[in-house]
């Protein structure tokens, strides 16, 4: 019999990022990972497995999962304790981590005391380092956490800004590449350029390992700069993404993102000079928003030659009530603030804005609209 046994639910987007404060705790603890998300077949096979405790995390996508989970375990080990795992990681991809009454937690703040993640202890690592090797995936890289700022759509919103040093992070990277032969990392910090000379620092270190990268989150648009851009891509960033939300001005006000149309169209301008690609993040019936702003929001995206990811808007009292995932294929709207179905249109509108999008049929597609 195991001591412990850990469970990462399936939550049905995401596959290729491995779930993060997971694998710090079970790297800290020294325990087996069980991954239905990343690997959803066969999906009871953590019912094979005896353990004086199952410890699951539990998202707020995925938390009717780990209850079905919890109660299955518990009927066949009526004996075994069942906890919750949760940490320093308050939020991922977006979702914010729940805990059961019953919990394993980690208090220690984000910090390089950490021992950095080991996937090897996952059942779903095979894949991860046959894609990671392959450069299919993206290894995930968290250097700090947190974001001070209040846009109020943002699980981690007005949360101390904690990070490691660029040392540390820099020393997981180099691992990753001799260990597991990683070819390519993307960012996915909360707010990864709040501290630009900590950035700076990063990009120096980074550049010998000649991993190209992705800076998918956390960037803030106004305090990007020219030299930014530069350090980033000379150091291997092919990819920069921002948090638009909207280009209309009055819904940034009322979202509280603290950016301006001119902060982010200027930010676009300087990325696109230096890296390969550029995308924005957008977000479908915002508060103050309507049909028509949101599709002005995709025709600004196609004037200034960005890719746009738009997702739905949820407000955080709902993101709790467990299992509302506003991207991927199974999101549905539950914003009010326009009609359901006007929502949906854009959503599938934009699907083809995903990976392996061509911005050239998106533009074909949505010409007619603003005519």
């Amino acid at each position: 019999m195991e001591k412990y046994l850990f469970i990462n639910p399936e939550a049905r987007v995401n596959q290729a990022i491995p779930n993060l404060g997971l694998a710090y705790a079970a790297t800290s603890l020294g325990v087996k990972v069980i991954d239905l998300n990343t690997l959803s077949s066969p999906p009871d096979r953590y019912l094979k497995v005896e353990a004086e405790t199952l410890g699951i995390s539990v998202q707020s996508r995925t938390l009717s999962e780990a209850k079905k989970i919890a109660r299955k375990y518990k009927e066949k080990f009526p004996h075994a304790t069942i906890k919750s795992v949760s940490g320093f990681l308050d939020v991922l991809c977006c979702y914010p981590y729940m805990d059961f009454d019953n919990r394993i937690h980690f208090a220690e703040p984000f910090s390089d005391e950490y021992p950095f993640p080991n996937y090897e202890l996952f059942d779903s690592f095979p894949k991860f380092q046959k894609n990671w090797k392959s450069g299919k995936w993206q290894y995930v890289v968290m250097t700090s956490q947190g974001c001070p700022y209040q846009c109020i759509y943002c699980s981690s919103r007005n949360r101390k800004w904690l990070s490691r040093s660029a040392e540390n992070s820099i020393e997981e990277l180099r691992r990753a590449k001799e260990r597991w032969g990683i070819k390519s990392f993307n960012i996915i910090d909360d707010c990864f350029n709040i501290n630009k000379q900590r950035l700076l620092k990063f990009c120096e270190l980074v550049k010998p390992l000649n991993l190209s990268w992705a800076c998918a989150n956390g960037l803030r648009a106004d305090l990007f700069d020219e030299e930014i851009a530069r350090a980033i891509t000379e150091a291997g960033c092919k990819h920069i993404s921002f948090g638009v939300e909207s280009s209309d001005p009055d819904v940034l006000k009322q979202i509280k993102k603290g950016e301006t149309i001119e902060h982010l169209e200027t930010a676009i301008k300087t990325a696109k000079r230096y890296a390969q690609s550029v995308s924005g993040f957008f977000i479908i019936g915002l508060p103050g928003s309507s049909y028509e702003k949101d599709l002005f929001s995709l025709r600004w995206a196609e004037r200034l030659g960005i890719i746009a990811h738009f997702s739905y808007y949820v407000p955080s009292d709902k993101v709790l009530e467990a299992d509302q995932i506003f991207y991927g294929r199974d999101a549905e709207p539950v914003s009010d603030i326009y009609p359901k179905n006007m929502q949906k249109k854009v959503y599938r509108m934009t699907a083809g804005m995903r990976p392996g999008f061509s911005w050239r049929k998106l533009a074909r597609k949505v010409k007619g609209l603003f005519k």
